[in-house]
């Protein structure tokens, strides 16, 4: 018994105390690491923006795609370029094929005076520009923005 009580005072001597502490995990409350919680909240906010975005874009550019690809925007698009097509031949025969009425130099020979809000002019140049053809493309709504290109007639007979 004498044994049985020495330990148990040996026992009970060796027990500590401590005054109990609470501290929070949310550093919404404690603090500690308040910034990058911040941070990161943020981040999946901008995430969630940017997503959306995306999503809109893509929906955006499907509407845009099915709206081009209807039967009539397509024949629409074929006609367009058949005229155009169809223009650019008569305008190259007109000015560059072998017996053209462009015969006076220095003479304005053709001219398209609406294509696409712009005067097309052309004849064939005279003096120092002698063999070429001057081709004018002037904007309808400023006289001032004048392109000119010079082309050599000789290469583009048949």
């Amino acid at each position: 018994m004498n044994k049985i009580l020495v330990l148990l005072l040996l026992v009970s001597s060796s027990a500590f105390s401590a005054e109990l502490q609470h501290s929070f995990n949310s550093p919404s409350f404690s603090g500690i690491g308040y910034s990058n919680h911040i941070l990161t909240i943020q981040q999946l906010e901008q995430q969630g923006v940017e997503k959306n975005k995306s999503l809109a874009d893509s929906l955006a550019a499907k509407a845009a795609s099915a709206a081009a690809n209807t039967p009539a925007a397509k024949f629409l698009a074929n006609l367009e370029s058949r005229i155009y097509s169809q223009l650019a031949k008569q305008l190259t025969d007109s000015m560059f094929a072998e017996g053209s009425t462009c015969t006076i130099p220095g003479a304005t020979c053709g001219n398209i005076p609406d294509l696409g809000g712009n005067t097309v002019t052309w004849g064939l140049g005279s003096g120092t520009d002698n063999g070429l053809i001057i081709i004018n493309i002037t904007s309808n709504s400023n006289p001032n923005q004048t392109t000119t290109m010079k082309v050599p007639a000789g290469t583009f007979y048949f």
